[in-house]
Formats: C-alpha cells, structure tokens, sequence
C-alpha cells in the first residue's frame, strides 16, 4: 500500500511538473478550415495561441499574410481573448482566399510577446499547405457570352471635367472683361463751347471784377480787347491776337456779313483801348460801360450761325417794296 501511494505521488508531481513548463512557454497553432479549395473560393485561417498569464502578445498584421505569394486576405480579425486562467488563451481568424492553382504553402507566422517577467520573444505557427483547385472544364460544356459590365449610377463627381471647364471658362472670360475694360479707348472730350458762349462769360466775369470802378482802367481795356480779340478768332478765322488795331479794322471791312456801324464801333474801341495801354489817356466814365455793351452787343448779334445772319440782315419784303418805289 505505501508503495502505490508513493507511485500515485510521483506520477502527479509529474503531471503538475509538466503542466507548469507548458505554462511557461507561449504556443501559437495556425489551422486551415479546410485543405482543399475551389479558385475564388474563401475559408478560414484560425491562430491559436496559448501562454502563461500576464503574457502580452501583439496580434499578426494582415499585411503579413499578404506579401506571402498565392494568397490574400479578405476580412483581418482582431487578436481576441478566449480565456485567462488557468493559462491565456487567444484566438485570430483571417478569411482568406486564392486565386492561384496548385499548392500553396503558408510559412511559419510570427507572433512577438512580451512575458510577465519582461522578456521579448517571438513565437512562430507551424507552417500549413493549402491545396487550390481549378474550376473544372469538360468538351462538352458551352462558352458562355460575356456579361456586360455593370455601370455604377452616375454622382456629382463623375462630371468633374464639366465643372473645370465651367471654371476655367468663367476665369478666362474674367480676365477678357478686364483686360478689354483696361485698352478701351476714352471717349473723346466734348467740343469746346461756341465762340460767343465763350465770350459772354468771360465779359460776365470781367464786369463783375468791377475794375474801372476801382480805378484800374488801363487792366480793364486790356482784358476787353483781350476778349474782344479771342471772340474775332474763333468766330471770323482772324489771328487778331497778333494784328495791330488797323490789321483788325481792315481785315473787318472785308467781312460783308458785318455792318459798317458794327465795324465803326469796334474800330473806336480798340483805337481808344490803345490810347488807354500805351498812351496813358484817361477816358470819360461814361465810355467804360459802353465799350462793355458795345462788345457784348455785337458778339450776341455776330455769334449766331452764318445762315440765321443772313436772314436777319436780309432786307424783309416791305424794304424791297420801298426801295422799288
């Protein structure tokens, strides 16, 4: 009897011995739901790993399994906990497929971790062979036609083309506006008003200096003239400001649209206006506002058109009469 217990003893020390040890290793098993598949087809490949408590192990990257030649991944899956005690239990599922015949041999995988006591390590699935199979083919089966291919409905982005070119249109058509508004040719100034509009307002502002009430005599006969000559230019074509009185007299008397008293009292005025700059003359009051009226008189009666002249200094009817009679 003592003998059998001693034997009992020795055979679960053992047992928990070897139970230890394997707790102190971390175990990884890779396995395939199935050995054989069709080209296409999809199927599992399960990670179990198995480690003593308070190891930390890092999940496989998909990317891992598809750098290895003939196969791919189509779902990853999470490194998820299966249990904790007595040992760590974990498990990673991979739905992966093939699109290559033949065999296909999936490698070692590595698994990093980390024990309870510090150390790194890594640990590595046993290696797996994956059996892919062709769609089978006989004589006596028909070529099918091709399916046409299936069009995805149309979104906003699928006309992007168009609104680049709305853009770029609307940009170009920007920088025409602007660059056309830049060259466009200034209109051209308005004509300068007539030479009696001219005239009369600058006699308006000459009467309202009040200057041979002020005693500057000799500066209002210049300004007059002054006037009087630029008027004769622009109406009747004459370079008066360059002419002596007697140029401007004689070249009057060849104007047959002027009368004889208009060119008397225009000749009066320059002589006197001469006699005021150059000789100093001192004329009576009374001929400062009349020589004012008498060129604001004769620029209204000459300022209008030639042909409405004509017809104011056209004898009338009742003239003709008289003269025949």
């Amino acid at each position: 009897m003592p003998r059998i217990l001693l034997m009992l003893c020795f055979c679960l020390g053992g047992v928990l011995l070897a139970q230890q040890s394997t707790n102190e290793q971390v175990l990884v098993r890779a396995e395939l739901a199935r050995k054989e598949i069709t080209i296409g087809d999809q199927l599992y490949l399960e990670v179990n790993v198995s480690a003593p408590p308070a190891t930390e192990v890092v999940g496989l990257d998909p990317e891992a399994i598809n750098g290895l030649p003939g196969i791919e991944v189509v779902t990853p899956g999470d490194l998820n906990t299966v249990a904790e005690t007595p040992e760590l239990l974990l498990q990673q599922r991979f739905l992966v497929t093939s699109f290559d015949t033949g065999y296909i041999a999936i490698p070692p995988l590595a698994y990093s971790f980390r024990a309870a006591d510090g150390r790194r390590d890594t640990a590595y699935t046993n290696d797996l062979l994956l059996h892919v199979r062709a769609l089978p083919v006989t004589e006596d089966d028909e070529l099918r036609p091709i399916k046409p291919i299936i069009e995805e409905p149309l979104n906003v982005w699928d006309f992007w083309p168009l609104y680049l070119a709305v853009l770029l249109g609307s940009i170009g058509y920007a920088l025409w506006l602007n660059h056309k508004r830049k060259t466009r040719i200034a209109p051209p100034p308005p004509p300068p008003p007539p030479a009696h509009v001219l005239a009369l307002r600058e006699l308006d502002a000459l009467d309202a200096k009040n200057l041979w009430q002020q005693g500057d005599v000799k500066h209002y006969y210049s300004e007059l003239t002054r006037i009087l000559r630029e008027y004769l230019e622009g109406r009747f074509s004459l370079a008066a400001m360059e002419m002596t009185t007697r140029q401007i007299t004689d070249k009057l008397r060849e104007r047959a649209e002027l009368r004889e008293d208009q060119r008397a009292e225009l000749s009066q005025l320059l002589q006197l206006s001469d006699l005021v700059k150059f000789a100093k003359a001192e004329p009576a009051e009374n001929l400062h506002a009349a020589g004012m009226t008498r060129v604001r008189e004769f620029v209204k009666t000459t300022g209008e058109l030639p042909s409405v002249l004509a017809a104011q200094q056209a004898p009338t009817a009742a003239e003709v009469q008289n003269e025949e009679e």
